[in-house]
């Protein structure tokens, strides 16, 4: 994608929370983690990520009470460091962890990296411990646009072995990895600045995470 093509996305409106009804007692869901759990690229909440992902997991009838924590930039060491303790006051009965495509840009190494996301799903075990944890793979990064060529195929060999990486410490921390890097992903699915996911692009993430969420 040329870079003057890019625009810059609007901040994400309306509020950071919220539920969609259902007929019976549901389930809590906290996406934590970087931008794209804060929703960047979508215009609203319910748009972004969490709100596909809340209603996927309504479609049953059950109710969904959602929060979403994320961080524009955000590392792995920053969430484990700054944005679990400030949900920690919540108690979710299922987390979702977006994260990694910043430590893959930032030139971290795998090893760092293993390290890093073993830390953070410890803490977040160790805060919520009766609660179902999923961490999201990485998307295919020689779809996002503003990648240019030849740095896509750099971070899509590095993205495989982060992706080996979290697979072993979701093993290891009693958490679930769900790999993403199969979706087909097109021009339509990215936000205006080429980078973010738009409102298409977090409802197909939402639904190929939503059946590992609901522990199916």
């Amino acid at each position: 994608m040329d870079r003057r093509e890019r625009r810059p996305v609007p901040a994400v409106a309306g509020p950071t929370e919220g539920t969609v009804a259902g007929a019976s007692p549901g389930l809590r869901l906290l996406v934590v983690g970087e931008s794209t759990a804060a929703g960047t690229g979508a215009p609203t909440h319910e748009t972004s990520f969490v709100g596909h992902l809340a209603r996927e997991l309504a479609a049953d009838g059950r109710e969904v009470t959602w929060r979403a924590v994320g961080r524009d930039g955000a590392r792995a060491r920053a969430v484990t460091r700054d944005l679990v303790p400030a949900a920690a006051g919540w108690d979710p009965s299922h987390v979702v962890v977006l994260i990694g495509i910043n430590d893959l840009q930032l030139a971290w190494r795998p090893g760092a990296w293993a390290t890093d996301v073993t830390a953070l799903l410890r803490e977040i075990t160790a805060t919520w411990p009766r609660s179902r944890v999923v961490i999201s793979g990485l998307p295919d990064v020689t779809a996002i646009p503003a990648i240019p060529e030849p740095l896509r195929r750099v971070l899509a060999r590095k993205a495989r072995r982060f992706g080996w990486a979290t697979e072993r410490a979701a093993a290891g921390t009693g958490a679930v990895y769900v790999q993403v890097d199969h979706l087909p992903l097109t021009r339509e699915d990215f936000s205006g600045d080429g980078v973010h996911p738009g409102p298409a692009g977090y409802a197909r993430w939402a639904r190929a995470l939503a059946p590992a969420v609901r522990g199916c």
